[in-house]
């Protein structure tokens, strides 16, 4: 196993605290469609300053982001919709099943349809590696199916901000320990954090140099802002819309040397209803600053993302409370 795979599977195991392990027995094997033999299996985007990349390895999500040549997000480690289903495991992006009596045989997130937009023009080439350099923006549109869980997932790339829109449907209940819509792995060199709500700054505090991997449950704010003194940049994510049935919680996992990884949680120790539709949508935005003004910029760029307007498939359920 590469370093880099080595990597990647730490910091899989370690997103996801209530299983101890990345692989579980399950019993609904998925298909896979013979259209995707014909998908990018990687796919670097770049839009204004803005990089990130799409990978096939990773069911076709994000994996890493770049701001102004800066890494921010790691590409070591999942991105995506993950569900901890009760008595089974962590199932999703790059999280698989054995399948029982199948040695070598994998259940996986099932994906129908891929589609990118460069410039609102749909990209037509085929290759195992491709490159885009978007004028004014980057659209990816994605159906699957984690079971019986039906997602519509769209990223969005433009005017300086990344959007990640997640819409579920339950076609029949699912009993849940978490369910993950999105997350994000900040890199370890981020320090500082802050998390915030419509009226400002919540809490503040400052990330481990070394030692053991630590969960914080954050239940009641809508945005968590990080800071790399070194490289003097930061980032904001904005919980822009969750369903007003379903809760919209932030997890921090603090991995030193790894990642510093922000997921949004749901559904925590609850069960799915049959026919639930709801959507959930995450606005990420990137800005630089010293170490003595970073908070007060972070503050600025939460209000921008709170007004950002990124379109929603259609649905049933309310705004976000």
């Amino acid at each position: 196993m590469s370093k880099r795979n080595s990597r990647l599977l730490v910091s899989l195991c370690a997103a996801l605290p209530l299983l101890a392990m990345c692989s579980a027995r399950s019993d609904a094997p998925a298909t896979q469609p013979a259209a995707q033999s014909n998908w990018p299996q990687k796919t670097v985007v770049t839009v204004g300053e803005i990089r990130t990349r799409i990978e096939g390895s990773k069911m076709w999500t994000l994996s890493g982001i770049d701001y102004q040549d800066t890494m921010m997000a790691t590409e070591d480690s999942a991105y995506g919709t993950v569900l901890t289903i009760r008595n089974v495991g962590h199932l999703g992006t790059a999280h698989f099943l054995d399948v029982p009596g199948k040695p070598g045989e994998v259940e996986k997130e099932a994906v129908n349809s891929l589609q990118f937009y460069s410039d609102d023009q749909p990209v037509t080439q085929v290759a195992e590696s491709i490159k885009l350099h978007a004028r004014t923006s980057f659209r990816m549109e994605r159906s699957s199916h984690i079971r019986t869980l039906e997602l519509r997932t769209t990223i969005s790339v433009r005017d300086g901000l990344l959007a990640e829109t997640v819409r579920f449907h339950a076609e029949h209940e699912m009993d849940l320990q978490k369910a993950h819509p999105m997350m994000y792995a900040w890199t370890p060199g981020a320090t500082k954090y802050l998390y915030g709500n419509e009226q400002g700054i919540q809490q503040r505090g400052t990330f481990q140099k070394e030692g053991k991997t630590d969960f914080q449950t954050i239940r009641d704010s809508r945005w968590m802002a990080c800071f790399n003194p070194n490289s003097g940049k930061g980032s904001v994510c904005y919980l822009t819309k969750h369903p007003a049935d379903a809760d919209g919680w932030f997890l921090l996992v603090d991995a030193p040397g790894v990642y510093r990884k922000l997921a949004v949680m749901t559904f925590v120790d609850k069960v799915m209803p049959e026919g639930f539709t709801g959507t959930f949508q995450a606005v990420t935005g990137f800005f630089s600053a010293s170490e003595q003004d970073w908070e007060q910029v972070a503050l600025r760029r939460a209000r921008d993302l709170a007004a950002a307007n990124f379109p929603v498939p259609d649905e049933k359920s309310s705004a976000p409370r």
